[in-house]
């Protein structure tokens, strides 16, 4: 069983989000702000181990609703007014795989309930929550409502209702009155299938027992996330490691001894007591000094955690990383040992806090484990590139970001189409930019270097990301993935993206290289605000008529020009036009060099014109940088400055 999907409506800084979530790994990327936190409370809210109607609970308050700017005009002045939405609703849908059994002897530990007997319907959400609202158990005779009674175990009430059920669901609702007070409700429902309707419960005692859940904000707490209780996780898993016969008697044989040593070494200073104060203001009063809980409650309630690192203390007392890389691993012997029958889901904010690349790589490779060939799920919030890198294609990316109209948004990215482009750090961190800038090879170091040189500190300052997608045929699938997450996109290649194309004209050339051209960043990429907003459509049909012009006219330099001097020639007119319109298009953040990157070299020790730059040639120019050389010692830059200045305005 796995989270599926989760509608969340005014809560904190969501007015309406509606999620899909995949088996296996999920993560949510995005810049900080946008309200990744935000969901993950959500899920916790209603899928955590705390009961979500749990009367004296705060885990709702009034800054929990969603809150909005409303501007009005009163005499001829602006004035803006803060409205605060009066509902929460939170909807998670857990869907049960075929086959997977149900663990009815924890089911049958819990609570029995209510059920409406009319069904709820299946696709309206609006009903479902307005259903949720307004009918109450306590409103209905008995004529609506059946009461599912897990004393009459022999008779199965429980595997009657769920044996042949695969989505089940519960739907949180908060609400604020004005005065202030804050009432709290949830809604169990389950059905046969998607395509059927609800069957709607009053109450949700069983939760936990479909799918044990750990959640793990990004504040680690572990006296919090670790509570030694009847009813947690981790309470019974360190019971289930202490309940055993012989396990016991060792403890209790050993707390004997530490109470026996204990009493002699206090022995005088109780008796003093005793005799000075206790006996004659409190008689039949006695005290005791002990090292250790009072072992007649239950044994596991004792345990405690310490870590040695080079100094032995509570695991309380450490860091974040070795406290989140504890929790995980404890967690997942929990699910593989002792649950085995159930499915659970992990829950992660910023798995990468106080880690080095090195622990990020390895928590990732647990959380990879845990996952148990998709039994399990993970769903985990990051900044971090290590916890997107993947082969795999079940992988799925949600992207989240913020604006002032409509609050927090996400949004899933199709893996499938860009797992090739995501297997570098390099790639990933487009994920938490404003601003992506797309090269097509080593170019993305040389344009580094120019930003570096001439807007020091500015391409951090902007939350601006350069990433290489190695090669023109992977510049337009890289656009796509931005662009459809709403970020800025921008595009620097080399003369020849201007011209070429996949045609068997080229063959006619010998041994041309084929590739996309620029014609493959479609009207949607000129579209955009940063680029040419409304012209767009213009700019992409002036750009494919001067494309066809030049094929129609001069096909062979159509397909072996390297830069725009080889055109020197031809019509002096369209020569100038192709001048122009690359200049303009530098200017509005489409970087089309007049020629190669090497061609603009200045110097020819490092950099001999005509020569490919490689790896081994990145090093070296890295070298000569980082030993106070400047990049315009040996390229001129002119070009690569008036496109990074339009980025940065």
């Amino acid at each position: 069983m796995y989270l599926s999907r989760l509608i969340i409506r005014n809560f904190r800084s969501i007015k309406e989000l509606d999620l899909s979530f995949n088996q296996g790994k999920n993560v949510i990327v995005g810049r900080n702000n946008t309200g990744k936190s935000n969901i993950v409370k959500a899920i916790d809210l209603v899928l955590g181990e705390n009961q979500p109607t749990y009367a004296k609970s705060e885990n709702i308050v009034e800054s929990d609703f969603y809150s909005w700017k409303v501007k009005t005009v009163v005499n001829n002045a602006d004035q803006i007014e803060v409205k605060i939405s009066n509902e929460i609703f939170i909807f998670c849908e857990l869907t049960r795989n075929t086959g997977e059994e149900l663990d009815f002897n924890e089911i049958y530990k819990c609570y029995g309930y209510y059920k409406y007997d009319d069904r709820i319907a299946k696709d309206e959400l609006g009903t479902l929550f307005a259903a949720a609202s307004s009918i109450n158990s306590d409103d209905l005779d008995r004529s609506k409502k059946t009461y599912v009674n897990p004393k009459l175990k022999n008779q199965k009430p429980f595997e009657g209702e769920f044996q042949d059920k695969y989505s089940f669901a519960f739907v949180f609702k908060a609400s604020r009155n004005n005065e202030g007070l804050i009432n709290k409700s949830i809604r169990f429902l389950y059905r046969e299938r998607p395509d059927c309707d609800w069957v709607m419960a009053f109450t949700a005692p069983i939760r936990n027992e479909f799918m044990q859940s750990a959640i793990i904000p990004s504040f680690r707490d572990p006296a919090n996330q670790l509570r030694l209780t009847n009813w947690t996780w981790y309470g019974k898993l360190i019971r289930h490691l202490t309940n055993k016969p012989e396990s016991a008697q060792k403890i209790l044989e050993a707390f004997k001894k530490v109470k026996e040593a204990g009493d002699e070494v206090f022995k005088e200073a109780k008796d003093n007591m005793q005799s000075s104060a206790l006996e004659v203001a409190f008689p039949n009063t006695e005290i005791d000094f002990q090292f250790n809980a009072d072992v007649k409650a239950d044994i596991y309630k004792n345990c405690m955690i310490y870590v040695d690192d080079g100094f032995k203390s509570l695991l309380t007392e450490k860091g974040s990383g070795i406290q989140s890389a504890t929790i995980i691993g404890l967690f997942n012997y929990y699910v593989r040992n002792i649950a085995i029958k159930t499915s659970a889901l992990l829950c992660i904010e910023e798995p990468e806090l106080y880690l080095h690349p090195h622990a990020r790589r390895v928590i990732s490779d647990r959380l990879d484990d845990f996952l148990d060939n998709n039994k399990n799920q993970v769903i985990i919030t990051t900044h971090s590139s290590e916890f997107i890198r993947t082969t795999k294609q079940d992988l799925n990316i949600i992207f989240a970001k913020k604006d002032d109209s409509r609050g927090t948004t996400a949004a899933p990215i199709n893996v499938k189409d860009y797992k090739f482009l995501l297997l570098d750090n390099n790639q990933n961190e487009i994920f938490f930019a404003d601003k992506v800038i797309i090269c097509e090879g080593y170019d993305n170091y040389i344009l580094s270097w120019v930003a570096k040189e001439k807007f020091p500190r500015i391409l951090d300052e902007h939350n601006i990301s350069i990433v290489s997608v190695g090669g023109k045929d992977n510049i337009s699938k890289m656009s796509k993935m931005v662009i459809n997450m709403g970020i800025e996109c921008y595009v620097l290649a080399a003369f020849a993206y201007f011209l070429r194309d996949k045609g068997q004209e080229a063959d006619k050339y010998g041994s041309v290289k084929k590739h996309e051209s620029i014609q493959s960043l479609k009207v949607d990429f000129f579209n955009q605000k940063c680029t040419y907003g409304s012209d767009g459509s213009n700019i992409f049909a002036k750009i494919n008529s001067l494309r066809s012009n030049i094929k129609t006219n001069a096909e062979e330099k159509f397909y072996k020009a390297q830069k725009i001097d080889d055109f020197n020639g031809c019509d002096a007119n369209k020569v100038k036009e192709l001048a122009d319109l690359l200049k303009d298009l530098r200017l509005h953040g489409v970087g089309i060099l007049s020629k190669e990157i090497e061609d603009f070299s200045k110097n020819a020790t490092i950099l001999p014109q005509g020569n490919k730059i490689d790896l081994d040639k990145i090093f070296e120019i890295s070298a000569f940088v980082e030993n106070g050389g400047n990049i315009s010692d040996l390229l001129i830059i002119s070009e690569m400055e008036e496109f990074l200045k339009k980025i940065l305005e």
